[in-house]
C-alpha cells in the first residue's frame, strides 16, 4: 500500500491528481499540499496548508518534512503555474521539495515539465520521442524555468533516489484554456510559408491520470503525455475556423512581435518557433505502464476552448481577406516611398 504526497493540491493539476490517487485501491494515503485552504474530501486524504516556495532558505523545511514523512511518492503539481513562474522561483519551490522529501526518507518524485523542452525545429521528428536531444533555447521564460526543475531532478535522481520527469503537450480542461493554446489559436489567422506544423492537446484529467500512474508504478526517466496521435494543421485550422491568411515566415514573425509590442495580440517573447515548427510526442512508454489517455486531440482542444471573438462566418471571409489585402498593398508602398525619402536625404 502506497502514500503519496501531492503538492498544489488545490490548483486545476493538482486536485485532479489528488482524485487519481483517491480512487487508487493501492493507495491508501493521499496528503495534499497547497498554499490555499482545503478540506478533506475522503479518508484516504490528509490536507497540510503550506506555500513550498516560502520554506527555509538553509535546508529542509520542518513543517514540510513532517508531512512528507511515511511517504514513498511526491507528486510536484505545484509547478504548474502557467508561464508567470519564473525559472529561479520553480527552481527554488523544487530545491526546497527535494532537500525535504531527501530528510523525510521519500525516495520518489514526479515532476512536471513539458515537451516545449525538446524545441520548435523544422526538423523534429514526428512524433518525438524521449530520447530525442533537448534543443529547446531559454529564449521563453516558460521553457527555460522547465528546464532547470528537469535539471535539478535529475541531479536529485543520480543520488540514488527515482525521478519520473512529464512533458505533457499544451494541456487544457473546461473552463481552463493554457496561454499555449490561446498562443496557437491566435496564431492561427497568419500562417506561415515555411510549414504547416501538426499540433496536440492533452487534457488536464489524462495528465493527472499519467501523473498518478508513473507515482504508483514508482517509475522513473522522462513519459511524453499527450493523447493519441495528433491534429494536422490543415484539421486545426477547420476546428478554429475564422479567417486565415498566408504570408511568408519573417512577417509571421512580425505580426507576432507586433501584436506583442502594441498589446493587441499579446505573446510571450520566445513563442515563434513553436507557432511554425512541429513538436508533437509519441505517447508509447507511457501506455506501456498501462496509461490509457481518455480524450482525443479534438476533444480536448474543444472542451477547453470557448469560441474565439475574432471568428468570421464563411461569406465575409472573401471581402476581408480582400480588403486586407489591399490594406497591405497601400502599407507596402508607403513604406518604400518613406525609405526612397530616406535614401535620398542621406546623399
Amino acid at each position: 500500500m502506497l502514500s503519496i504526497a501531492v503538492t498544489g493540491s488545490a490548483g486545476a493539476l493538482g486536485k485532479r491528481v489528488v482524485q487519481e490517487l483517491l480512487g487508487d485501491p493501492d493507495v491508501y494515503r493521499v496528503v495534499a499540499i497547497d498554499r490555499r485552504l482545503q478540506r478533506a474530501t475522503d479518508d484516504k486524504m490528509t490536507v497540510t496548508r503550506m506555500a513550498i516556495s516560502e520554506a527555509s532558505e538553509q535546508g529542509a523545511n520542518a513543517d514540510l518534512v513532517t508531512a512528507l514523512t511515511g511517504c514513498n511518492s511526491v507528486v510536484h503539481a505545484a509547478s504548474d503555474e502557467g508561464r508567470a513562474t519564473s525559472h529561479r522561483q520553480s527552481g527554488h519551490m523544487l530545491e526546497r521539495l527535494l532537500d525535504a522529501a531527501t530528510e523525510a526518507g521519500v525516495d520518489h518524485i514526479v515532476i512536471i515539465s513539458s515537451a516545449m523542452v525538446y524545441g520548435g525545429l523544422p526538423d523534429n521528428a514526428v512524433p518525438l520521442a524521449e530520447d530525442a536531444p533537448l534543443r529547446a533555447t531559454d529564449d521563453l521564460a516558460f521553457v527555460a524555468a522547465k528546464k532547470e526543475m528537469e535539471r535539478l531532478a535529475t541531479t536529485w535522481a543520480s543520488n540514488g533516489h527515482r525521478a519520473a520527469i512529464l512533458r505533457p503537450t499544451t494541456t487544457l480542461a473546461e473552463g481552463r484554456t493554457s496561454w499555449i493554446a490561446r498562443t496557437l489559436r491566435m496564431a492561427t489567422t497568419v500562417r506561415t510559408d515555411r510549414v504547416d506544423p501538426p499540433v496536440q492537446f492533452v487534457h488536464y484529467e489524462d495528465l493527472a491520470s499519467a501523473a498518478a500512474c508513473v507515482a504508483v508504478n514508482h517509475a522513473s526517466g522522462a513519459f511524453n503525455v499527450s493523447p493519441d496521435g495528433f491534429i494536422s494543421s490543415e484539421g486545426f485550422h477547420q476546428l478554429v475556423g475564422g479567417l486565415q491568411l498566408r504570408v511568408p515566415g519573417d512577417i509571421a514573425d512580425m505580426w507576432l512581435r507586433a501584436g506583442r509590442r502594441f498589446g493587441i495580440r499579446p505573446t510571450p517573447v520566445g513563442i515563434e518557433p513553436y507557432v511554425h515548427n512541429p513538436w508533437v510526442v509519441a505517447n508509447d512508454k507511457l501506455r506501456s505502464l498501462g496509461w490509457t489517455p481518455r480524450f482525443t486531440n479534438e476533444e480536448a482542444f474543444v472542451v477547453g476552448t470557448p469560441p474565439a471573438p475574432w471568428i468570421i462566418p464563411h461569406k465575409r471571409r472573401q471581402e476581408v481577406v480582400l480588403g486586407l489585402t489591399a490594406a497591405a498593398g497601400v502599407g507596402i508602398v508607403t513604406g518604400a516611398a518613406i525609405l526612397a525619402r530616406r535614401i535620398l536625404r542621406s546623399r
